[in-house]
Order: C-alpha cells, then structure tokens, then sequence
C-alpha cells in the first residue's frame, strides 16, 4: 500500500482525527465511549451550533496563519482544531487533547467540555457579584455579551494549552509520545517533570492570551462586550484582566477532583487547582511588567481572594472542605520540597532550558 507520508501528502484532517478517535476508543480505556468528530450541524440548539461554528472556524483561521517564527521555530505539521463526539456514558467526557497524527497537528475539545464551557459562563455572567466586581449594569451591553466574552477568554486559553504543548514539544506521559490530555484517567500516571510541563503550557496560554485580548485585536472587540470601549487604558487593562481570571477559575475550580490523595502529590499528571491558579497570577504579573500595564500591587491577595470567591460560588462548587484541606496541605512544611522542585523546573522550562527533559532534576 502507498504511504502518504513518503509522498508529503496530508490526510483530510477530519477523516484522519475520525480514524484516530475510533482507534483509540477500541484499544485505550481513558478514551472509552468517544465516538468520533462531532457533526457540528446535528447540533439541535440553533444557538449553541451557530456558536461552535463560529469558534471552529476562528481558532483554525487563527492557526493557518501561524509561522515557525510565532512558535518560537518549532516545525510542526498543519494545525486543526476540532470537537469530539461522545456517549452519556463515556467514562472522561471532559476532555481536552493535543496530539499528531496523519500529517496533522489537532487541539481538539469534547463536546461535553465545551458545554461545561458555556454553561461555567452563564453561570459567572448571570452572578450580580460578577456584574458588580466588572460594573457592568445590566441590560448592556446587552444579556449575552459577557457571557460569550468568558466563553471566549476560557477556549482561547484552552487552546493555546494544548497548542503549547504542540510548539514545546513536551514530553507526554504514560500515553503515545505527543499526545497529551488534560483530564487523565490515572491522576498519579504523571510526575513533578509533567506539572511543570503543564505549569509552562498554562504560562505561554496566558501570554498568548492576554496579548490579544488586553493589547492586541481582541481588546476593542472584548471591551465593547464589556461595554466600556470608552475606559481609560489602564482601568480597561485591569477589567479584562479580572475577566480573564474569573473565567481561569471557573474553569480549574470546575474540574478540581475532590477525592485528590495530597499525599500522592508528586505524582499527579497535572498540579492541583490552587497551584495552577497561584501561577497563574505569578505569570500575568510577568507578562504586565513586560508590557507597561496594571501595576504590581493591582495583584494584591485580597483582590484574587474576592475573585476566587465570587468566581467559585458562582458556579457552585460541591466541596468547599476538601478545598481548604488541598490549600492547607500545600502551604505545610511538608509540601516545601515539592513547592521548591516543582517552581525550578517550571523556571527552568519557562526560560527555554531543557524543555524536553530535566528527569535529572528530580530527587
């Protein structure tokens, strides 16, 4: 049989992450119950299929226009972003995943997660906190823009994610080399080396982020969602920016596994809830230091306490409890070392050394 690789030809994206899907889903349990790519137009609610249309073709718009030089040099095949079907009774239906196959790069996202996605930004949109913190005085801008604002500002950051772990050539752990997956079935499958590699995928998605919607083409079109097209520089800076960190942590609240054995902490695939959050804040201080925008003290404890707060009740978190014991555990004595190890190879990864392997690292 002819290869197509031999001869530079790519496979149809679709047909070729259809195939992916379906062989995965018959031999690997953590893909149980995934059918294959979603038929976008079977979508019933007219709404909702309009919306992922849009996005579908907005996120490959913006991905065929990205250059080596945007990806820091990395060749890479053609980039596709996608949705998964998959059954009510898929065991991981919450899914993010970043893999190559066939002659192409996907980022694709399970239909289910992208309804927790909209559903998380109804929730925050619909919050009177919410509408307070960002004054914004209902009817306007009108009932659905901030609500599509969080939508946007969650997916984008999802995809630049994965899209990272594409262009820093992570090492993927415990599955096929170059496929990484956001949700795994085995919690501790991982390592420290793998939190930092996700720690360095959530830092360049922030900066990817935050330089479209805070100072690049997004930012006009975010701010009239906002309505407040008419606000100072700075104060629009600092109101996109609590945006942008409601929808951040919604999205890791949401999906914040309350059965975590902390004990066990050197060993997740991902790092817990509060440690992504806490570096996130660490990385956006960086990137408005680089860019002239809200001071330092706008990133003050009370400040991201209030919107981790109101962030959280909005959507309705189930067990407050085993929160705080994650928090707590954290901030011991007895977790200094991990803290210690997992912020130098997180720096280390962040300044471009050793992307791909620091297992000498590790005790």
């Amino acid at each position: 049989m002819t290869d197509p690789a031999q001869y530079n030809i790519q496979m149809i994206p679709e047909v070729a992450l259809h195939r992916w899907v379906m062989e995965c889903s018959r031999r690997d349990p953590k893909f149980d119950g995934y059918v294959g790519v979603l038929d976008v137009e079977k979508v019933g609610s007219p709404s909702f299929r309009s919306l992922l249309l849009i996005v579908r073709k907005a996120i490959n718009d913006a991905l065929r226009l990205e250059t080596l030089n945007a990806s820091g040099g990395t060749e890479h095949p053609p980039y596709h972003f996608d949705y998964i079907e998959v059954r009510s009774d898929a065991k991981f239906p919450y899914n993010a995943i970043a893999f190559q196959h066939e002659g192409s790069a996907f980022i694709v996202i399970t239909r289910p997660f992208v309804e927790l996605l909209f559903d998380l930004s109804q929730r925050l949109s619909r919050s009177p906190l919410i509408l307070e913190l960002l004054g914004i005085d209902p009817p306007n801008p009108g009932p659905d823009s901030l609500l599509l604002l969080l939508f946007q500002l969650q997916i984008s950051f999802l995809v630049s994610h994965e899209y990272t772990h594409h262009v820093h050539r992570h090492v993927s752990p415990g599955i096929s080399p170059g496929t990484w997956i956001e949700f795994a079935q085995d919690l501790t499958s991982g390592s420290i080396e793998c939190q930092a590699q996700e720690l360095d995928a959530d830092a360049y998605a922030i900066y990817l982020v935050l330089g479209n919607f805070v100072r690049g083409a997004g930012r006009s079109s975010a701010l009239r969602q906002l309505g407040k097209q008419h606000l100072e520089s700075i104060d629009a800076d600092a109101l996109l920016l609590e945006s942008f960190f409601l929808s951040l942590m919604s999205l890791f609240c949401a999906r914040w596994p309350v059965d975590l054995n902390m004990a066990s902490i050197r060993a997740f695939t991902h790092p817990p809830a509060p440690v992504r959050i806490e570096y996130a804040i660490r990385v956006a201080k960086m990137w408005c230091e680089q860019n002239q925008s809200v001071s330092e003290s706008w990133f003050g404890a009370r400040r991201f306490q209030t919107l981790f707060r109101i962030a959280t009740e909005a959507i309705g978190g189930s067990a407050p409890q085993q929160w705080d014991d994650h928090i707590h555990f954290l901030m011991s004595a007895e977790c200094s070392s991990y803290n210690e190890l997992l912020f130098e190879l997180f720096e280390r990864l962040r300044t471009g050394k050793e992307r791909a392997d620091l297992a000498e690292l590790a005790p």
